[in-house]
C-alpha cells in the first residue's frame, strides 16, 4: 500500500491567506462531512475577563482558549476524498487547508500548561531551541562560560 499525497506550496500560501478555522474539541463525532460551526457553535462562544472561551456542546460545558503555533511553524489539513476498499490499496491524500491559529478545548476546565496538547507546543519551542546551531564563536563562548 502506498499513500499518494497531494500538495503545492502555492496551496499553502493561498490557504494562509485565508486560514482555516480550527475548533480542537474533546470529543469523538463519528461523521465525516461539513458542518454548519459558525451558525451553530461560534455564534454561541462567548469570551470571559481572563480571556477564556465559553461554549458548550451537546449539553456537555466547554471551556477554551485559541493558541498560536510557535513561530515559523504551520500546520496541514490533509483529507482523503475516498476511502480505499482495502488495506492493499493505496491511499490518497489532498491538500485541503492550513492554519497557524487554532481554539482547544476542554470539558469544563481552563485549559493549562498540564495538558497534553500545550505541552507539545511548548516541547516544539524546546526541541527548536536544543537544536539549532549556535551562530558565532562569541555565542559559543558564552554558552562553555555559563557551563563553568
Amino acid at each position: 500500500m502506498a499513500i499518494n499525497i497531494k500538495f503545492k506550496q502555492s496551496d499553502l500560501e493561498t490557504s494562509l491567506e485565508n486560514p482555516a478555522k480550527i475548533h480542537f474539541v474533546p470529543a469523538t463525532i463519528e461523521g465525516d462531512g461539513s458542518a454548519k460551526v459558525e451558525q451553530y457553535f461560534d455564534s454561541y462562544t462567548e469570551e470571559l475577563v481572563d480571556k477564556t472561551l465559553v461554549n458548550a456542546l451537546r449539553g456537555y460545558p466547554l471551556r477554551g482558549k485559541e493558541f498560536t503555533l510557535p513561530e515559523g511553524h504551520t500546520a496541514v489539513i490533509f483529507q482523503e476524498t475516498q476511502k480505499p476498499l482495502s488495506a492493499e490499496e493505496d491511499r490518497n491524500f489532498s491538500f485541503a487547508g492550513a492554519f497557524q491559529k487554532f481554539t482547544y478545548w476542554n470539558y469544563d476546565k481552563i485549559p493549562s500548561k498540564s495538558d497534553p496538547l500545550v505541552k507539545a507546543l511548548d516541547w516544539m519551542q524546546l526541541s527548536q531551541a536544543l537544536h539549532d546551531p549556535l551562530s558565532t564563536d562569541e555565542d559559543k563562548k558564552s554558552v562553555i562560560k555559563k557551563e563553568k
